[in-house]
Formats: C-alpha cells, sequence, structure tokens
C-alpha cells in the first residue's frame, strides 16, 4: 500500500468504527421508544455520518439518477454486490422508500454496534443461506410487507461481496420469491462502482484519489411483462450499465 493509502485506511476506519460505536445507544433507545418506525427515522442519520469516511479516505462519492428514486416505499430494490457502501448509503439514499435488506442470518446474531441490532430489530429480512428453504419464507414475509407499499425491499442477487468489484453472475431465487409476492411492486436497479476501493472485501484498505459512484436506474414497471422476462431485461440492463462505468 502506498503511504498515502495507509492514511487513509486509518481515517475511513477509525470514523466508521467510532460512527457505529456512536449510533449504537440511539438505535436502542428509538427502538424501545417508538419501535421500528423509530429506528428508520435514526438510519439515514447513521448513514450520512458514514459519508465522512469518502473525504476523510481521500475519495469521492458521485451519486447518478437520483430523480429516478421515488418518494415512497413499496419499491424492489436490486443491487450489485462489491462492498459496504451499498450496505449503509441507501439508508440516506433512499430514506423515502424505507428500505429493508435481505441480508445473512449471522450479521444480525453477532455484535457489530449499531449494525447487528438494526438488522435484528429494524425489520429486515435475515437469511440463512444453507438453508434455502428458510431463507425463501422469509424473503417471502418481506415481499408481503413490499405489496402493502410502506417498506421497501434491498437485495444483492449476487448472493456475497466480489472479491475485485467485478459483477457477478445473479442467484434469482430470493428476487424471484420478492416479486411473486409484491407483484405490483417496481423495480430499482442501483449499481455501485469503485466501492471496493474504499470498503473492500476481506482485509480493511483504501485506494486513496478514488471516485466511488452510485448509479440509479429508471424505475422498471413490471405491467405486461413476465417475471423471467424482467429478470432477463433487468441483468442486461445492469451489465451494460457496469460496462459504461468502467469504461468512466
Amino acid at each position: 500500500m502506498r503511504p498515502l493509502d495507509c492514511l487513509a485506511t486509518v481515517g475511513v476506519w477509525s470514523l466508521f468504527g467510532a460512527t457505529v460505536l456512536l449510533f449504537d445507544p440511539p438505535l436502542r433507545l428509538a427502538s424501545w421508544w417508538g419501535g421500528v418506525e423509530a429506528m428508520d427515522k435514526v438510519m439515514p442519520h447513521l448513514a450520512r455520518a458514514l459519508q465522512w469516511t469518502f473525504p476523510l479516505g481521500f475519495c469521492r462519492l458521485n451519486v447518478e439518477g437520483q430523480e429516478n428514486i421515488p418518494d415512497h416505499g413499496g419499491v424492489i430494490v436490486v443491487g450489485n454486490h462489491q462492498s459496504l457502501v451499498e450496505s449503509f448509503m441507501p439508508f440516506y439514499l433512499l430514506r423515502r422508500l424505507r428500505p429493508k435488506y435481505v441480508a445473512k442470518e449471522l450479521l444480525g446474531r453477532c455484535y457489530l454496534p449499531s449494525i447487528s441490532f438494526a438488522l435484528r430489530r429494524g425489520g429486515h429480512c435475515l437469511i440463512n443461506r444453507r438453508d434455502r428453504a428458510q431463507a425463501l419464507e422469509a424473503i417471502a414475509r418481506l415481499g408481503e410487507e413490499v405489496a402493502k407499499g410502506e417498506i421497501s425491499a434491498v437485495i444483492f442477487p449476487e448472493g456475497t461481496r466480489s472479491d475485485q468489484g467485478e459483477l457477478q453472475s445473479f442467484k434469482l431465487g430470493g428476487l424471484a420469491t420478492l416479486l411473486a409476492k409484491a407483484p405490483q411492486a417496481p423495480i430499482l436497479p442501483m449499481l455501485v462502482h469503485n466501492g471496493h476501493q474504499i470498503y473492500p472485501k476481506g482485509l480493511p484498505r483504501v485506494r486513496a484519489g478514488s471516485t466511488v459512484t452510485m448509479r440509479f436506474l429508471p424505475l422498471l414497471e413490471r405491467a405486461g411483462m413476465e417475471d423471467q422476462e424482467l429478470l432477463a431485461k433487468l441483468q442486461t440492463l445492469m451489465i451494460d450499465n457496469y460496462r459504461q462505468l468502467e469504461g468512466c
């Protein structure tokens, strides 16, 4: 690592750690005082605070397509998974959608300040990847809540973070279940590029000087389109847009 990368890494992860520690008590208080709805009001502030890790790591966050974000719930957000960026920024950028994540059960069980408690008590969908029946049942329950129009689902069909940021093949079982349980919900495609340069999989390291881009594509309406056709169109859109971002 370059000396500047070392400095950036220390700065980013120090602020990240301090932020999740600081917000853990308010989240617990919000849960006790007002339940999930109160927690939903705290999480955007946590994410907004974590946004300061970008300049601290000598990096920049570029957000595209914010005009495509609706101002209500009942949406299925589909993103690629390469970093922690897409794990916290949607809480701020998509706050009007009240995003609820499909996440590993282990993250809710372990003690990660703020993160574990929020996943466990904040109405998110925790799945056991080794138990397909449990995972699909939990996702189905989330889909039923999305169908009511108050919350939105955030799902990463790749299943796990990519090592080098590349777009991986989709595992469509969970997404297909969401589509079946929330048949009127539009899809909001979300792409993250270069997130692995600041929050990579594995050892914490920051590539100083990186520009991280989050791109929100226009809503995919589902009227008159079979789910399999919709999934094929979604994958093509995400692949094409990721290639565009790679070429920038």
